[in-house]
């Protein structure tokens, strides 16, 4: 039986050319271990992003690679929480959450013109920190890239960041 720990985000990925800020609910427990946003094999974020941007399925090399193509593209990504009690990767297993400082983030970085949260936990816990550090921003519900969303097909999620992304 897996034991409930705390895990961490990561520092974002941002520059000051940034103008779109993604964010995530928590790094999953392979992406903690690659340290890397979107490690796991079968989350669906670098698809969904490299099919949003070069209308196919990128096979990047590295992690430098996938840096290297939000950073040509102005994206951002952060998680809402900082750290939380979590066992395993599920987010509807995220307890005691607490917020990374977006709106100090924002501030340091004033291109960023738009918000995606990337998921319903994210979401929600978005909607809390923004009432309790009184930030005034934007934001917009993407479908979660996780592959626990079944839901909706790749391209179904493909199209609904893209509108979120270009609108």
């Amino acid at each position: 039986m897996e034991n409930t720990s705390i895990k961490k985000s990561f520092a974002p990925i941002i520059n000051k050319n940034s103008q779109i800020l993604i964010l995530g609910s928590l790094p999953s427990d392979k992406s903690i271990a690659l340290s890397e946003y979107y490690g796991n094999k079968t989350n669906q974020f670098w698809n969904i992003i490299s099919l949003i941007f070069e209308n196919k399925k990128i096979e990047f090399k590295n992690y430098n690679e996938k840096i290297d193509f939000l950073n040509k593209h102005h994206i951002a990504l952060w998680d809402t929480y900082c750290s939380a009690n979590r066992k395993g990767s599920l987010d509807s297993d995220i307890k005691n959450g607490e917020f990374n400082n977006v709106k100090k983030l924002l501030n340091k970085y004033p291109n960023v013109r738009k918000i995606l949260v990337n998921g319903r936990k994210s979401e929600l816990a978005f909607q809390k920190y923004i009432k309790t550090v009184n930030l005034d921003c934007n934001y917009k519900y993407i479908p979660s890239s996780s592959s626990a969303n079944t839901n909706l097909s790749l391209l179904e999620k493909v199209e609904y960041w893209r509108k979120a992304i270009f609108e």
